[in-house]
């Protein structure tokens, strides 16, 4: 048991958020829950609730639907951010940063495939040196391209 925990201990970040997680939406439900019983609570009593009770109900189901459909959502404030975003991030400047940084680690995992000290790590700096070195190559064929074929 004791070489479970020190051969996966980065297991622990991901089942702490899903933890998280899942402690988030148990605290969302419940709110949501108490807003609509104090809803029913004053219908039964036949009085108007408060407009802010009103709100806030309509502000959950507005929040449910911006964080499933971030970038299309209906007022336009998230599109108009996404397509800054995109339009910032297409750009031919950024294309060659990502170029330029992934032949870099490339470069570095390539470096230390051949020169490490460690035995054993030779065959698995090789792999991700591959890999990078095809993600490189990729970055670079889509930073020609967006050099070339600048949006309007």
């Amino acid at each position: 048991m004791p070489g479970l925990f020190s051969s996966y201990w980065w297991l622990i970040f991901p089942i702490g958020l899903f933890i998280l997680g899942l402690i988030d939406r148990w605290m969302a439900y419940q709110r949501s829950r108490d807003r609509l019983e104090l809803l029913k609570t004053y219908t039964a009593q036949g009085k108007d609730p408060p407009p802010e009770l009103v709100r806030s109900l309509q502000g959950d189901a507005a929040d449910d639907v911006d964080d499933a459909y971030y970038p299309y959502d209906r007022s336009g404030r998230y599109r108009r951010r996404y397509a800054r975003r995109y339009a910032r991030m297409s750009s031919p400047y950024w294309a060659w940063r990502s170029a330029i940084i992934t032949a870099a680690v490339a470069a570095g995992f390539w470096f230390g495939a051949e020169y490490s000290d460690w035995p054993g790590v030779e065959w698995p700096f090789h792999l991700v040196a591959v890999i990078m070195t095809c993600v490189a190559a990729a970055n670079v064929a889509l930073a020609l391209f967006t050099t070339v074929f600048r949006p309007r």
